[in-house]
């Protein structure tokens, strides 16, 4: 089975004047981008933009030269993307220039942003998903709770920012978190940036806070050129408001979390290998998360926002791989943390996990209903058929 890397081997010698930038190109970009790029890489759009090749070799110079793991969930193998895109000619010749990180504890803030320079004169605008730190998921779970988040606001800054120095399309790509504001960026910028988005991809990263933005005339002017990625058994590309303009994308994973992983998606070619539907999983994840997250109250909404941050501060860690290392001190905090809570905002949280059991079970037996009846109605109609032959 064929993925990112064999597409990184196979069409790494084609320059991007040979073969334009794809959704392979978008694949590869997007998985590579959760190493350190701003260790190396100036912040400022006035900076001179370095060759890919040597970003790279500077960035595994300053990780000892050794492929490892950039956080708990984020595998070496993506130190090994990184250093195999700098090796042929297609990636190489990419420059890089204005590697923007913010980071925030209050509010929840974790925004990173990249531009790449292509030979023929395009640009790519990068989003970084969610790296390691807690900071990071503490900003995810904003998503689900929250109208609006910073990242959104710095998304749109930053694609206004690269528009102004750079001439040219503009392709905007993002995985996960990074989709998201990907996305928002491309509909919230000014008119005139809009017009020059060739492509906006969005992989596996959640909708909207609700159904209006889908019917927003910026949406529909983007929608054309929008390619919303997701695997079979989608987890997070399942979550909130949206409609049915996503791809669904072939994994050699069973579980929609480890689904979500860019290294598990399948390539067929130069493309990515894509299937009919989503499977009853994806579709059992997609309306659990909708119901679970439109049902709750601005008062469970708030006591959440408010356990979570108390949970995540109590860990006295900085990233997942520093609650991995230290169990027990972060066990022994989140707990101390937890009895600081208010006790009516801890039975709110209560409340919402014994929800989410009926949730799941009721939206199984909807979908299995549904499936039943898709069937059936398949059948009488190749007994119709059959029926007229004979």
């Amino acid at each position: 089975m064929a993925n990112v890397m064999d597409y990184i081997k196979n069409y790494g010698d084609k320059s991007f004047c040979d073969m334009p930038f794809g959704e392979g190109d978008n694949v590869a970009l997007c998985g590579m981008y959760y190493m350190p790029l701003d260790k190396v890489v100036s912040d400022s759009f006035d900076d001179e933009p370095m060759p890919y090749d040597e970003v790279a070799d500077k960035v595994f110079e300053l990780r000892g030269r050794k492929h490892t793991p950039v956080g708990l969930v984020l595998l070496k193998y993506i130190s090994e993307q990184m250093m195999a895109m700098a090796e042929q000619k297609r990636f190489a010749q990419m420059k890089v220039v204005a590697c923007v990180r913010v980071y925030e504890k209050e509010p929840a803030v974790q925004f990173e942003a990249a531009t790449f320079l292509l030979p023929e004169g395009t640009v790519v605008v990068l989003f970084k998903g969610t790296d390691d730190t807690l900071v990071g998921w503490k900003e995810d779970f904003d998503i689900l709770t929250k109208k609006s988040i910073p990242s959104n606001r710095l998304s749109t800054e930053y694609l206004e920012k690269v528009a102004e120095h750079y001439d040219g399309d503009i392709i905007i790509c993002g995985h996960s978190k990074g989709g998201f504001i990907a996305q928002y960026a491309s509909l919230f910028c000014k008119k005139e940036i809009r017009d020059r988005i060739k492509c906006v991809y969005n992989n596996d990263g959640p909708g909207f806070w609700d159904y209006s933005y889908l019917e927003a005339d910026s949406y529909k002017e983007m929608l054309p050129k929008y390619r919303h990625f997701v695997p079979q058994s989608s987890f997070i590309g399942m979550m909130l408001a949206h409609d049915t303009d996503y791809t669904v994308v072939k994994s050699d994973k069973i579980l929609g979390p480890l689904q979500h992983d860019l290294i598990s998606w399948q390539f067929d070619g130069s493309k990515l290998k894509t299937v009919s539907d989503l499977t009853s999983m994806g579709k059992v994840n997609d309306r659990v998360m909708h119901q679970l997250v439109s049902s709750l109250t601005e008062e469970q909404e708030q006591a959440l926002d408010n356990v979570l941050e108390t949970v995540i501060e109590g860990t006295h860690q900085e990233g997942l791989l520093d609650v991995k290392d230290n169990v027990g001190k972060s066990l022994k905090g989140v707990s101390e943390a937890w009895r600081t809570i208010d006790k009516s905002q801890q039975q709110e949280i209560i409340r919402i996990l014994r929800t989410v059991p009926g949730i799941i079970t009721k939206t199984r037996y909807e979908v299995r209903k549904e499936k039943a009846t898709r069937l059936h109605d398949d059948l009488v109609e190749k007994l119709k058929e059959l029926n007229v032959m004979f």
